[in-house]
């Protein structure tokens, strides 16, 4: 029984800590965050608002969902960004497109 409980709270202290992976996750936000509120804003021009809604870290990469304000109108556009090699991320996907969504409306 004693050894069970040792073996339990060994077990438990190891998935505690943090993984190494972990201490690049606010990077990676951020950086995802920066890229893709540039890349919005360079699609829907200059008359845009862009706000933040929320960005989640994936095991994949990052999702980061956008609130675009043009004309009155709201939009909500979500950015998917993939971590690539050296600690680096690239947008692998802003649906909808924000420049097909605006022609279409």
């Amino acid at each position: 029984m004693k050894t069970t409980l040792i073996a339990a709270l060994a077990l438990a202290s190891i998935f505690s800590l943090a993984s190494p992976a972990a201490a690049s996750d606010a990077s990676d936000r951020s950086q995802a965050i920066q890229i893709c509120r540039t890349e919005v804003a360079n699609q829907a021009g200059a008359d845009a608002q862009i706000r933040l809604d929320q960005a989640r870290v994936t095991l994949r990469g990052v999702r980061v969902d956008l609130d675009v304000w043009r004309n009155g109108q709201l939009q909500n556009v979500r950015c998917d960004v993939s971590r690539v090699a050296d600690g680096q991320v690239a947008i692998a996907s802003i649906t909808p497109a924000v420049q097909t969504a605006s022609l279409a409306q």
